[in-house]
């Protein structure tokens, strides 16, 4: 199956909004929380609300709820050790920007799909998983699967797999591609001609 702009944004963006608590009903919490992040799209408490608001009513959320940089050091992987501090600042909200960016402009002029989030698959004492469907008005479904670990921080997703693709190693990838040859300063120029582009395909952050 192709997945395409939208459905990737979806994917990305909710996962910003699933700080678990390790007491915590991940499954409900996952369910309550992208609920969450489409309303701010779809309520008519926002419909006066431009994308950039929009936006910034979103990233508002992540920055209160999910420290995304578990996400992105692990699709950076060796590279993130590559960036001087400033850089990693730098790329981190890039990223953020980026992901809130391509989810707020994926989903304008969609009808609210509707979501359903499977009971908490426990791997290992510190891995759980929960399989979310995500079903479209037109007719399409998308099978997203949360990876979580347990941190210092309580449960943090760690990857997303959408029908069998990994958002972590898709984006390592890139990474390692532009790493070959290229260095931090040259990343925070892509990243920020990226965000200044139309359209932003979230499935491709550098590329």
């Amino acid at each position: 199956m192709h997945i395409g702009v939208n459905f990737l944004s979806m994917i990305v963006c909710a996962a910003l909004f699933a700080v678990l608590p390790a007491q915590a009903d991940e499954s409900t919490k996952l369910s309550t929380t992208m609920e969450a992040t489409l309303d701010i799209m779809y309520l008519d408490a926002y419909k006066d609300y431009t994308s950039a608001q929009r936006q910034d009513a979103v990233r508002a959320v992540v920055e209160d709820q999910y420290d995304l940089e578990v996400l992105i050091r692990r699709s950076m992987a060796r590279n993130w050790s590559l960036l001087t501090a400033d850089e990693q600042m730098q790329v981190r909200n890039l990223i953020e920007q980026l992901i809130v960016k391509s989810f707020v402009e994926g989903m304008e002029g969609i009808a609210r799909p509707t979501l359903d989030c499977g009971a908490v698959i426990e791997v290992t004492s510190k891995r759980r998983e929960v399989p979310v469907v995500i079903r479209f008005s037109s007719g399409k479904t998308l099978n997203v699967l949360y990876r979580l670990g347990r941190l210092k921080t309580g449960w943090q997703i760690y990857d997303i797999v959408a029908e069998d693709i990994s958002i972590v190693s898709n984006y390592r990838q890139q990474f390692d591609d532009h790493f070959r040859k290229g260095n931090g300063a040259q990343l925070i120029d892509k990243l920020e001609k990226l965000l200044k582009q139309e359209d932003t395909d979230v499935s491709k952050i550098i590329l």
